[in-house]
C-alpha cells in the first residue's frame, strides 16, 4: 500500500513539472517580445528585424570592397575573399591599379571598407609618377597613417586620417621617378636594400597618388651592388624620398623657424643637403613642390627656384662661418630645423634664404678661444644664410665674459655675419641691470657695458664727499679754536688770580684769627658761667691750647698757597703744587669743630691752694673761613692750573689753522657748483669699457662722456660705485679735488 502511494505522488509531481514548465515558456516568449528588441537592438536581431538595421557608410575617400575586381582563383571568406592572380583597384580618380600576381587576403569592415590586405603582390606603378624598369614583387599591408605614426619609424609624419599601402621590397630596383607633372618628363633611381640585411619600405595612397621609399638608418642606395657610393645625380645617394601629388607630406619643424610654419609638402628627399657653402644639414627634406628633371638632390638648391618655393628640413647641422679678416669656424648643432624660402624682388630676381634654428652640441671644442667671451653650456642657433653667401647667425645662451680679476656672467647672444662678429646681451649686478656688448677682430675685443636707467641716482652725493669732509674739517677746526678761546681768557683769569690771591689770603688769615677769638670768647663764657654757678673760683684752663689747634691745619693751608703763589717758575711741579694749594685751601672753607676744655678749679677758702678740682666743657667754634665765591674761584683755577703755559700757543695755532681753511660759506657755494656739474656730466655719461689686446693679453680701460672717449685706470665696467669712482669729473671745475685745492690755496693767500 505504501509503495503504491509513492508511485501515485511521483506521477503528481512529473505532472506537474510539465504544466508549469509550459506556463513558463508561453510567458517567457511573451515576455520577450513585449520589449521590442527591434528598437533595443535590430542589428542583432536580422531575422525579427529585417529592415530595422541601417546600414553601415564607409567613411569617405575610403577604398571600399566595391573598388575591387580580380581575375584568376578568389575565394570569399565571412570578412572578405583570397585572391590568386590578379587584383585590380579603382582608385578616385577612375584610374585602375592593377596588382599582378597576387597571392593574398583582404578583409573589410562591416562598412566595406578596406581593413587590411597581406600576402605578395607585383608593385603596381602609378602611371606619371614612377615606373619600374622590371617587375618587383613584395610583401603588402595596409595600416592607417595614425597607426604608422605611433608603431613605426618612417622618418616622416604620415596623415592620421589616411589609410595607405606598405611594401616590404628585400630586392635592389631601378625606376623611373616622374617629374614636373609631365607624363614624358622622368628622372632614373636606383635603390638597394640595406646592407645590413633590411629592406625598402614603400608606402603608397594610390587616391593621392602618393608613394614614400624609406630606406630606414641603415639604408643604402647607389649601384645594384648596394655600396651606397655614387656619383651619378641620376642616383639617390643613401637618401629616403616621396612624393604627393595633394601635397599630403606633412612637415612640422621640431624647433620653430622664422617665416615658416608648418605646412604640407608635395615632396620629401632624406639625405644631407648643403645650402651655398655655407649650411649642412643631414634629415628629411620637405618641399611644396614635386621633383623637377634639374633637382639635385646633394645641393637643392643648385636647382631650379622660383618665386613662392617653400621648403623645410629637419635633422642634425652644421654651418660654416667665414668672418672676414676675423675668423673662421665652423660648429655643429645635434638637432635643428630650417625652412627655406624663396621670392621675386620689384625687378622679378628671385633670391633664396634659408632660416634656421637649431641646439648647438655642448662640446666646445670648436669654439675661437683667443676672444675673452666663452658659452657656458649649451647655445640656441638661430637666424638665416642667403644664396649670396651672406649669413646672420646669432648663438644665444648663458656666456662668460673674462675680466682681469673676476668673470662676468653675461645673458646674451653672438652675432656673426660676414663682416662683423658681435655680442649682445647684459649683466645683472644685485639689482642693477646693465647693457653689455662686445665688437671683435682679428687683433683685439671691445667690450662696452651701458649703465641701467638709475645709474645717476646718488651721483652727486658720492662726488661732494671730499667737499663734504672739507666742511666737517673747518667746523673742526673753528670749533677748535672756540676752546682755544676758552681756554686763553681762562689763562688771562688765571693770570690775574695771581694777583688776587694774596687778598684772599690776608682774608683767610684774619677770618681764621677771628674765628679763633670767637671760640676763646665762647670758652671763656661757658668757663666762667660753670664757676659762678657752683661759687668756685679759676685755677688753670687748656682754651688757647685748644683753639690754636683746631686752627693750624687751615692756617697750614694758607701758607701753603702763600708759597706756592709767591713761587713764579712755571714747571709741571710748581703748577701741581698750586693746583693742590688750591684745593686744600678750598676745602678748608670753614670751621666747625667741638671740642673739650679742662677746667681746674678751687673753692673761694683755700682758692688755688688746696683742695682743688678739674672739670671739662664743651666748646663749639663755628666760623667761615671762606666764602663761597672765594672758595669756587679756587677751584675753578685748581682745575685749570695745567693750561696756563699752553693755551696761548693753542689759541694762536687754532686761528691759523682756521686762517689756512676756506670758509664754511665758501664750501657750501662750491658744493651746489660741483652738484650742478655733476649731473650735466651724468647726463653725458654714456657708456664705459675696455680693449682686450688678443696678443698681449692686457687690458685698457675707458669711459665715454658726452661722445669722447677718456681713458681712465682699470675698474670693474659693471659696477656703479667703480665707474663712479673713474668717472668723476676730468674736466672744468667739476672735480671736487681740484677745485677744493684752489679754494684752499686762495684761503691760504
Amino acid at each position: 500500500m505504501k509503495t503504491q502511494n509513492k508511485l501515485i505522488t511521483r506521477a503528481m509531481v512529473v505532472i506537474l513539472t510539465v504544466i508549469i514548465l509550459g506556463c513558463s515558456k508561453d510567458n517567457l516568449a511573451d515576455e520577450v517580445i513585449a520589449q521590442d528588441v527591434c528598437k533595443t537592438d535590430p542589428c542583432g536581431n536580422p531575422d525579427i528585424c529585417p529592415d530595422a538595421c541601417p546600414t553601415p557608410v564607409a567613411p569617405e575617400g575610403s577604398i571600399t570592397k566595391d573598388d575591387f575586381s580580380t581575375e584568376g582563383n578568389r575565394v570569399d571568406t565571412d570578412n572578405g575573399f583570397t585572391i590568386d592572380g590578379k587584383l585590380d583597384m579603382k582608385t578616385e580618380s577612375g584610374e585602375t591599379i592593377s596588382f599582378i600576381d597576387a597571392d593574398a587576403e583582404l578583409e573589410f569592415n562591416e562598412d566595406g571598407s578596406l581593413k587590411n590586405i597581406s600576402g605578395t603582390v607585383e608593385i603596381p606603378s602609378p602611371s606619371n609618377y614612377f615606373e619600374f624598369e622590371n617587375p618587383v614583387k613584395a610583401d603588402i599591408g595596409f595600416f592607417t597613417g595614425k597607426y604608422l605614426n605611433e608603431n613605426r619609424n618612417f622618418e616622416i609624419k604620415l596623415k592620421d586620417t589616411i589609410s595607405y599601402f606598405v611594401f616590404a621590397i628585400s630586392v635592389a630596383i631601378e625606376l623611373k621617378v616622374g617629374v614636373n607633372d609631365d607624363p614624358n618628363a622622368t628622372k632614373p633611381i636606383s635603390i638597394s636594400p640595406p646592407i645590413s640585411g633590411g629592406h625598402i619600405t614603400l608606402i603608397a595612397d594610390y587616391n593621392d597618388p602618393m608613394y614614400f621609399y624609406s630606406l630606414g638608418i641603415d639604408g643604402s642606395t647607389g649601384n645594384n651592388s648596394g655600396d651606397g657610393n655614387t656619383d651619378d645625380d641620376d642616383e639617390l645617394s643613401g637618401v629616403s624620398f616621396g612624393l604627393s601629388k595633394k601635397g599630403q607630406l606633412f612637415y612640422e619643424p621640431i624647433l620653430p623657424v622664422d617665416n615658416v610654419v608648418s605646412f604640407d609638402a608635395k615632396s620629401v628627399t632624406g639625405g644631407s643637403f648643403s645650402f651655398w657653402g655655407v649650411l649642412k644639414t643631414n634629415g628629411m627634406y620637405y618641399k611644396n613642390s614635386g621633383f623637377d628633371t634639374d633637382f639635385n638632390l646633394k645641393e637643392p638648391m643648385n636647382s631650379t627656384i622660383t618665386a613662392g618655393y617653400r621648403a623645410g628640413i629637419n635633422g642634425t647641422m652644421n654651418f660654416s662661418a667665414n668672418i672676414k679678416n676675423i675668423v673662421s669656424f665652423s660648429f655643429p648643432m645635434g638637432k635643428g630645423s630650417a625652412a627655406i624660402v624663396a621670392e621675386a624682388n620689384t625687378k622679378g630676381e628671385i633670391g633664396a634664404q634659408a632660416f634656421v634654428n637649431g641646439l648647438v652640441d655642448p662640446d666646445l671644442s670648436w669654439w675661437p678661444t683667443f676672444i675673452p667671451v666663452t658659452p657656458d653650456g649649451s647655445l640656441n642657433a638661430y637666424g638665416y644664410v642667403e644664396e649670396t653667401g651672406f649669413f646672420d647667425m646669432g648663438l644665444s645662451g648663458d656666456l662668460s665674459l673674462e675680466m682681469p680679476t673676476k668673470t662676468k656672467s653675461i645673458e646674451g647672444e653672438m652675432q656673426l655675419t660676414p663682416e662683423a662678429f658681435t655680442m649682445n646681451g647684459k649683466v645683472i649686478d644685485g639689482e642693477d641691470e646693465w647693457a653689455a656688448r662686445a665688437i671683435f677682430t682679428k687683433d683685439e675685443t671691445r667690450c662696452i657695458s651701458t649703465p641701467p636707467d638709475n645709474f645717476s641716482d646718488g651721483i652727486a652725493e658720492t662726488v661732494t664727499d671730499q667737499i663734504d669732509n672739507a666742511i666737517a674739517i673747518t667746523e673742526k677746526a673753528i670749533e677748535e679754536l672756540n676752546k682755544a678761546e676758552e681756554q686763553y681768557e681762562l689763562e688771562l683769569s688765571l693770570r690775574g688770580l695771581r694777583e688776587v690771591l694774596p687778598g684772599i689770603i690776608t682774608e683767610g688769615e684774619k677770618a681764621i684769627d677771628d674765628a679763633a677769638q670767637a671760640g676763646i670768647d665762647s670758652g671763656n663764657a661757658i668757663i666762667n658761667k660753670f664757676l659762678n654757678d657752683n661759687d668756685r673760683v679759676l685755677c688753670s684752663h687748656n682754651l688757647s691750647g685748644q683753639i690754636t689747634s683746631i686752627t693750624r691745619g687751615h692756617r697750614d693751608a694758607l701758607t701753603r698757597l702763600k708759597n706756592a703763589v709767591a713761587d713764579e717758575n712755571d714747571n709741571a711741579q710748581t703748577r701741581a703744587e698750586l693746583e693742590a694749594a688750591l684745593r686744600d685751601l678750598a676745602s678748608m672753607d670753614k670751621i666747625n669743630k667741638t671740642f673739650s676744655v679742662t677746667i681746674i678749679h678751687g673753692g673761694t677758702v683755700f682758692k688755688c691752694s688746696r683742695f682743688t678740682r678739674t672739670d671739662t666743657k664743651s666748646v663749639t667754634v663755628n666760623e667761615r673761613i671762606l666764602t663761597a665765591s672765594q672758595k669756587a674761584m679756587l677751584l675753578e683755577a685748581a682745575d685749570n692750573v695745567k693750561h696756563i703755559p699752553e693755551a696761548d700757543g693753542i689759541r694762536i695755532d687754532a686761528q691759523l689753522i682756521v686762517n689756512q681753511l676756506p670758509t664754511v660759506e665758501e664750501l657750501e657755494k662750491l658744493k651746489g657748483e660741483v652738484t650742478q656739474c655733476v649731473a650735466e656730466l651724468t647726463d653725458g655719461l654714456s657708456e664705459a669699457g675696455f680693449i682686450y689686446n688678443h696678443d698681449s693679453k692686457e687690458y685698457s680701460f675707458f669711459i665715454i662722456v658726452n661722445g669722447e672717449e677718456i681713458e681712465v685706470d682699470g675698474f670693474d665696467i659693471f659696477k656703479k660705485n667703480e665707474l663712479i669712482a673713474v668717472a668723476r669729473p676730468e674736466i672744468n671745475g667739476c672735480n671736487p679735488d681740484d677745485a677744493l685745492k684752489r679754494l684752499i690755496e686762495k684761503a691760504r693767500r
